[in-house]
């Protein structure tokens, strides 16, 4: 495993909950222009969605920590709203009001909502700046992330220049997906066909507490953000010694950044 000889030490304890007794938080999410209910936004409470949308009356009902925090509504497309909870009782119920959610339209808007991000995930302020600076990288915000399921590896194998990455599995096998129309891929074919490329095994990198994992054992909903460069001469320095591709994943549960193949 390689580690950067100075970690990036996370912290975010303003936009996290603490631990204690439960409460309920209830509140109303509403379009800033027409005033009309928003459903289907997410709410999180400090760094971790709790899994509950608004219904079609943009209203929401959550349990939460008594302790002091940050609660955020998201729906792509919209500038997150984020409000301070302030402490409260145990077994009590909080009426935050109504919260209003800006459409995306312009580069303030954009400014804003990666300014919303960065409030609730400050490492993602590297994120942020190696999109502008990298320009020929990938990048998936929060937002993209939320729109989409299924496996990260399928995800970024879909996107161009990207299309023959491999990764090491949990079981050390060397897994560069299936695709029909190619067959067998080239990294496990001798003699590939002038229409195959030789297959990239990538770096994955990534700010995760905890034991280090594959790409296969990452659940989509830990992640907030992926950035991916398709060979060394593209990645910023700070994720270098992959041979081809590398893939930094910006997780919830942050910690000192590091790299396996």
């Amino acid at each position: 495993m390689l580690t950067l000889a100075t970690t990036m030490t996370v912290t975010a304890v303003n936009a996290a909950f603490g631990q204690g007794s439960s409460r309920t938080i209830k509140g109303t999410v509403v379009d800033s222009v027409d005033h009309k209910p928003v459903s289907q936004a997410v709410i999180y409470l400090g760094r971790w969605s709790t899994a509950q949308r608004t219904g079609d009356d943009g209203t929401f009902r959550v349990t939460a920590p008594t302790d002091p925090g940050l609660l955020m509504a998201r729906r792509p497309g919209y500038v997150p709203a984020i409000i301070v909870v302030p402490p409260g009782d145990s077994a009590s119920e909080a009426d935050v009001g109504t919260m209003s959610l800006r459409k995306v339209k312009t580069d303030a808007d954009r400014a804003d909502m990666q300014s919303a991000d960065t409030r609730m995930y400050p490492e993602l302020a590297q994120f942020y700046d190696h999109r502008a600076r990298y320009r020929q990288g990938l990048f998936l915000t929060p937002d993209e992330l939320q729109r989409v399921g299924g496996s990260l590896f399928t995800l970024i194998r879909q996107k161009p220049n990207f299309h023959f990455i491999c990764f090491v599995t949990r079981r050390g096998d060397v897994d560069c997906g299936q695709e029909a129309n190619r067959g067998r891929t080239s990294i496990m074919n001798p003699s590939p066909r002038s229409a195959e490329q030789e297959p990239c095994l990538m770096v994955l990198w990534t700010n995760a507490l905890g034991p280090q994992r594959t790409l296969d054992e990452i659940q989509m909903d830990d992640v907030l953000a992926v950035e991916a460069y398709p060979h060394p001469g593209m990645t910023p320095p700070e994720f270098t010694g992959s041979p081809c591709a590398t893939v930094m994943l910006w997780m919830k549960h942050s910690g000192p950044l590091t790299a396996r193949p």
